[in-house]
């Protein structure tokens, strides 16, 4: 019998991956199979890891097999087990790669410019199912990581979608009133336990104009003081993937701003020029919150 499978990127999956995984396979009339091969990262809090997650987390291809990709659109990035040629849809808001898909697939290829990849499944959730209640797990998850991928909706490419999305999820939920202040938290409390596993879980190996880059991110309440805690260990960590070029984005949910941590010139020298940042040292702070994906389109 024909099989589908829903799954995101090999390497790390965050909340956004996570929720985008989950929801979806509440969509079709006939469920896929959920699976994510990758690592957790700290986006999804102990709490979180509690909640009846339902994914597998091994698959063998087989030839009946089609795959639907969400929160991710890079074809490197894809599992092992994905066949490019049975891929039947794919969801995503990290562009780069719409025309390699609309090519192959045409309008199954669902690649935007927006805040989560959750907004987007909730919008086909509504658009394929009319009428019909999202489980609380899925609103749960799809609800946290809008929270999570718009920094509080701080982020620049948070979207009318993103907050209305976020606001029609709320019929669904089942979280206290406070959950804002407690997953922030409990991802805080995780990370100060284990800042190195922490890191490697979200960091990427990037091409900034020409030259390989280690570029970390850590989302935190407090950057500044996790900065003169570790910035030891950040630099011994990122120094691990073999490039002098390293940074690290740390967003700073109280602040409003990102702490960015590197020793080199050169990069410097062009977050100063794009981002008009000033450095003091080896740390730079910007005037709003950034993501590093809308860092990585501003310099790029």
């Amino acid at each position: 019998m024909p099989k589908t499978v829903v799954t995101t990127g090999k390497r790390f999956c965050d909340i956004d991956g996570l929720a985008c995984v989950v929801a979806y396979s509440e969509i079709p009339q006939v469920r896929p199979i959920p699976v994510i091969v990758s690592t957790l990262n700290h986006s999804i809090s102990k709490e979180i890891r509690q909640w009846p997650l339902n994914f597998l987390k091994h698959y063998e291809d087989e030839p009946d097999t089609s795959y639907v990709i969400v929160d991710v659109s890079e074809p490197d990035q894809f599992p092992p087990f994905v066949k490019d040629e049975r891929i039947i849809e794919i969801i995503d808001h990290h562009v780069g790669f719409e025309n390699h898909w609309q090519e192959k697939i045409g309008e199954k290829a669902k690649i935007e410019e927006i805040g989560a990849c959750a907004t987007q499944i909730w919008e086909e959730f509504k658009l394929r199912k009319p009428g019909a209640k999202m489980s609380s797990l899925s609103a749960n998850l799809l609800y946290t990581a809008i929270l999570s991928n718009t920094l509080n909706f701080q982020s620049f490419w948070t979207t009318e979608r993103d907050k209305k999305a976020f606001e029609e999820l709320k019929a669904y939920v089942n979280l206290p009133p406070n959950w804002i202040s407690i997953y922030y938290l409990d991802q805080e409390r995780e990370i100060y336990q284990k800042p190195e596993v922490v890191l490697k879980n979200d960091t990427k190996i990037q091409t900034i104009k020409g030259m390989k880059c280690t570029f970390g991110q850590i989302e935190l309440y407090n950057s500044r003081d996790f900065l003169k805690q570790f910035s030891g260990l950040v630099e011994s960590v990122l120094k691990e993937y073999g490039s002098e070029a390293w940074i690290l984005s740390s967003p700073c949910i109280s602040e409003g701003r990102n702490y960015l941590f590197t020793k080199n010139k050169t990069l410097k020298d062009l977050i100063s020029r794009v981002l008009q940042v000033s450095f003091e040292g080896n740390v730079g702070v910007t005037r709003k919150i950034w993501t590093r994906k809308e860092i990585l389109q501003k310099i790029q």
